[in-house]
């Protein structure tokens, strides 16, 4: 419920909290999930269910132009059955948005140069994935992820697949 996932927000000692712009209730003079997130937690609206770069970056000016914030987790989906990110269009959504003063936060693939050139486009962190969205997997490539993190001047946040949030 609702007032369920409030308490467990406030218990986590979280932070940040990531919502989907796609898939909120956005209409304020009704109820939304947005009602329940403790007012103390930055919200990062991210971008889940873009396939195309001008899909993306439209979400994310909305999510920006109804007040969640300049923040975004940007996320650019290349494959319906894997969630596997489209790195070119990433890094196209990536160089707009910075352009437009939004800290990004690009979900892509554990790929060390397309870390580096998110980088080089502004992005403020990147968040290779650990395997697949959802697969529970674990971090399949550790090695790929230490370069990651060596070539790094901006934080690295390990993102999908990684197990699940008791983990």
């Amino acid at each position: 419920s609702f007032d369920l996932m409030k308490e467990a927000h406030r218990e986590s000692g979280a932070e940040i909290v990531t919502v989907a712009v796609r898939r909120i209730n956005l209409d304020r003079t009704r109820e939304s999930l947005l009602d329940f997130i403790p007012p103390e937690m930055t919200l990062l609206p991210n971008t889940a269910g873009c396939y195309t770069a001008d899909d993306a970056v439209r979400t994310a000016r909305l999510g920006r132009e109804v007040g969640l914030s300049h923040w975004v987790k940007l996320e650019v989906l290349g494959d319906e059955r894997t969630l596997w990110p489209d790195n070119a269009a990433l890094l196209e959504a990536t160089r707009t948005l910075v352009r437009e003063g939004f800290v990004v936060f690009p979900y892509t693939s554990d790929d060390p140069v397309v870390c580096r050139r998110l980088e080089e486009e502004g992005a403020a962190a990147v968040m290779p994935l650990g395997a697949p969205i959802g697969s529970g997997l674990g971090i399949q490539n550790p090695e790929n992820l230490r370069i990651i993190k060596e070539q790094s001047r901006v934080p690295v946040i390990v993102d999908a697949g990684v197990g699940t949030a008791s983990d």
